[in-house]
């Protein structure tokens, strides 16, 4: 505390702080998503599964008719045209799960949450004056995480103002935490961060 000014840093984990231990269920609506992706990666493996029982069936009953150059049949073709199709539909099909895989993957922020909401919301806090260095991001679509840097004014109990901080998350989703409690008046040292006014929220895109 040579510098004058407090730091502390909470992670509400299971265990590290005592806290509303809410375990975040996985919403209703991910639910669904993941029960339409499978419903629809099913019927696709039907229709390629009929798909390639009628080209199986052109090939075996007009093999001797249609013929090329060299005696080949043209309906041999339509295997290979069956392929390329099929590989489209298998494309088009899985782009909404791959593109919401690597959002995860890349520490998106969850769709449904507002950064600009949750930096008012805790802000909102007694005693915090400030936020800044704001994140959220996913795990899963059931585990969430939310850092950032709260100022606070002086005098402010600071276990009120993480258990506090705590609940805000907790109604966000977000069931692992870490804020770091900075004195007003004191620039944050963090190296990508500035003067709490001029900080900007990092959030993940």
């Amino acid at each position: 505390r040579g510098c004058g000014r407090r730091r502390l840093v909470a992670r509400a984990a299971r265990g590290d702080v005592a806290h509303d231990r809410r375990r975040v269920q996985e919403p209703p609506l991910n639910r669904l998503r993941t029960f339409l992706q499978a419903m629809v990666h099913v019927i696709g493996d039907i229709v390629q599964s009929v798909g390639v029982c009628v080209a199986a069936a052109l090939i075996w009953a007009f093999s001797d008719r249609w013929l090329d150059a060299s005696g080949v049949s043209y309906w041999y073709r339509v295997d290979p045209v069956c392929t390329y199709l099929f590989s489209l539909l298998v494309l088009y099909s899985s782009y909404g799960t791959m593109s919401e895989a690597v959002h995860l993957l890349m520490a998106g922020v969850p769709s449904d949450i507002n950064i600009s909401e949750v930096r008012s919301r805790l802000k909102a806090i007694p005693s915090v004056v400030g936020a800044h260095d704001v994140h959220v991001w996913a795990l899963s679509a059931s585990k969430r995480n939310m850092w950032a840097h709260l100022t606070v004014s002086a005098g402010a109990d600071s276990a009120s103002v993480l258990h506090a901080a705590q609940r805000a998350a907790a109604d966000f989703g977000c069931d692992h935490t870490c804020f770091q409690l900075e004195s007003e008046g004191h620039i944050c040292a963090a190296l990508h961060c500035g003067p709490p006014d001029v900080a900007h929220d990092h959030s993940h895109a």
